[in-house]
């Protein structure tokens, strides 16, 4: 199957031999297609694929300030960038995943959001934000969601239900709230298992014992409904993310090795760092923080996705 890849104009350069600055000069007379991404240009390009799997996980913690709305928007970027077909889908009333890809949440109809899953139990056709990146986006109205779902037969699994139709894509991320209410439960209940991020403070350690009991409680929930879906898994949570690290404190040290030491629950993903003025930039431009200009930023996204690709992601290699 083709797919379409972004390469970096730096990295196109080097491997076409020519510095980057005539790349630059054929991007102004139009003899070389490219997209501008925020400070950076990327080159597409047409590869062969494989078959997508359509993996779904959530972003899941009850902990606000985790970073999961962001780790959605920059690991579906890397994910898309790499070739393959991301669905990010956008389960928080607060709809900053929408606002921070560039769609305004107050021009958001409640038929693009999830309300069309738990009202017709189908997804509504999704807005596409990037080359290979697609997004059900998020209303303050979607809080309207929790009571619904409430009176809804099954309705915890109305996403997955919805997804398990939905094909096109190679991998489906799902941004959850910072809750344990309805909306959050159908979020987590929605497909192959959750991706914890962990705040490296007190904070994080205070709400981590509470988001694995939670997690035993979705698998049980699951392993009735839906026991193909957990067999032979102790967990449904496939990898802890620590983030906000900062390596100039103790505390955030100590932390650090307290997740580590939950690698028999699930693996722990390499950290990622308390980088404010990368993630701002970000938000305020409406890009991924690979776009900021921070090359560290970028570098650390993109161990992160190497590391649930050979971990977590069940996803054939799109060739480079």
């Amino acid at each position: 199957m083709k797919r379409e890849r972004l390469v970096p104009l730096t990295e196109w350069a080097r491997r076409e031999g020519m510095s980057e600055s005539l790349a630059r000069k054929w991007i102004r007379e139009g003899r070389l297609e490219a997209v501008r991404l925020g400070h950076y240009w990327y080159v597409p390009e047409v590869v062969e694929g494989p078959e997508g799997r359509g993996q779904i996980f959530t972003l899941f913690t009850h902990a606000g300030g985790a970073g999961k709305t962001s780790l959605a928007r920059d690991l579906g970027f890397e994910m898309a960038s790499r070739g393959y077909r991301v669905l990010l889908i956008d389960a928080d009333p607060q709809a900053n995943l929408t606002a921070w890809l560039g769609v305004d949440p107050g021009r958001v109809e409640d038929e693009e959001t999830l309300l069309q899953v738990i009202r017709q139990d189908f997804l509504p056709r999704p807005r596409q934000v990037g080359r290979n990146l697609h997004l059900v986006p998020a209303s303050v109205n979607l809080a309207l969601g929790e009571l619904e779902l409430d009176r809804k037969p099954l309705g915890a699994l109305a996403l997955r239900t919805a997804l398990e139709r939905t094909d096109g894509y190679d991998l489906i991320l799902v941004d959850s709230l910072p809750s344990l209410g309805s909306l959050a439960v159908m979020a987590a209940l929605a497909g192959d298992g959750l991706l914890v991020p962990v705040e490296t403070g007190a904070k994080g350690v205070q709400a981590l014992q509470a988001v694995i009991q939670v997690a035993r409680e979705y698998r049980e929930a699951l392993r009735k409904v839906a026991p193909d879906a957990v067999a032979g898994r102790s967990h449904i949570i496939r990898a802890f993310i620590p983030t906000k690290y900062d390596a100039r404190t103790q505390g955030d040290n100590r932390v650090l090795q307290a997740i580590q030491d939950l690698e028999e629950v699930a693996p722990v993903a390499p950290r990622v760092a308390y980088r404010p003025g990368p993630h701002r930039r970000a938000t305020e431009e409406q890009v991924p923080i690979q776009a900021t200009g921070d090359k560290e930023a970028a570098e650390e996204i993109a161990r992160l996705a190497d590391f649930l690709l050979e971990r977590v992601f069940r996803l054939e290699e799109v060739p480079a």
